[in-house]
């Protein structure tokens, strides 16, 4: 994952897919308890630390218009985060190459944010345990724990950030098309609609309408393990995608045009926008993208990537 300088270092930060989303309940702290299935992808930012003379954090974004580069940044929370518990003194700069779509369900920042953890640490010679690591991950958001527990796949509950290995055969690997339209959806937004749609349903007497009691991640994980993609896609579930398919007309237009194009199984990462179908091989992935490309290329970018 590394390589370095001696006052530099590259970092590959890669992206995730929810196979499995389901929310819970909503907590005393305004989150929500969740159970997800997360997997790493190859899609990835590629990231280059460099330390400086100055105490500042300098973050350089390449790829994208409009991310912030000030404290609003994760991968700038990250390394400040790192400075002040460590003690250290000494700047940082953060160049990101932008590959993984922004607001796409995709965790592009929260990643980047685990990557510089990681990076930092690794540069300044820091002996900080898995544990110290997932505890600095947890304190800058939800997702950011999976990219440091370093395993393709795992059970997130909690707010995600509490991990378990899935157990999965270390030679499983999927392959995925992603639909990524032009669209920034945030997080908070998508669970503020389903917030709404949770209180007008108690108000109308129907309660328990967040968990689904037909959805089970150990069926998944029981599908991964045999590596049958066809049960597999029978079985992803994203609850927050009843959401986003109900307010956000490109995301459900898109996925529409997906299912009549030939695509018989169409899920929704995160909350979203990105959406992607799982193949058994690449030899079928890269069939479908050149089936599919010229017809969607202009509605949305595409990306041929597998587990990693």
């Amino acid at each position: 994952m590394f390589s370095s300088a001696a006052k530099t270092l590259k970092v590959s930060s890669p992206a995730k897919l929810n196979l499995f989303l389901d929310i819970l309940s909503k907590r005393p702290d305004g989150y929500h308890d969740l159970v997800s299935l997360f997997e790493r992808i190859s899609l990835c930012d590629n990231i280059r630390l460099t330390k400086i003379s100055s105490d500042e954090i300098v973050v350089a974004v390449h790829g994208e218009l409009g991310l912030p580069t000030d404290s609003r940044n994760l991968a700038y929370q990250a390394a400040d985060l790192i400075r002040r518990s460590q003690g250290i003194r000494s700047g940082l700069k953060i160049e990101i190459e932008k590959n993984i779509p922004v607001g796409a369900g995709l965790a592009g920042g929260s990643s980047n944010a685990a990557s510089v953890l990681l990076g930092y640490a690794k540069l300044l010679g820091l002996k900080l345990s898995k544990k110290d690591l997932i505890s600095y991950a947890n304190r800058l958001g939800s997702d950011v724990a999976f990219f440091i527990f370093n395993q393709p796949f795992a059970v997130g509950t909690g707010r995600g950030g509490d991990l378990k290995s899935a157990l999965i055969p270390k030679t499983t690997k999927l392959w995925h098309l992603l639909f990524s339209p032009p669209i920034k959806i945030m997080t908070k937004d998508v669970y503020g609609l389903l917030d709404r749609e949770v209180k007008l349903h108690c108000r109308a007497g129907r309660t328990n309408v967040l968990t689904k009691k037909s959805h089970d991640v150990n069926i998944l994980i029981s599908n991964l393990r045999r590596n049958n993609s066809l049960l597999l896609n029978q079985n992803i579930y994203n609850r927050l995608s009843e959401t986003v398919m109900k307010s956000y007309r490109l995301v459900s237009e898109l996925r529409s045009d997906l299912l009549q194009s030939g695509l018989k199984y169409v899920h929704m990462s995160g909350s979203g926008p990105t959406l992607f179908t799982v193949f058994g091989s690449k030899k079928e992935a890269q069939g479908a993208s050149d089936r599919l490309s010229s017809r969607f290329k202009d509605r949305c970018r595409i990306f041929l990537a597998s587990t990693a």
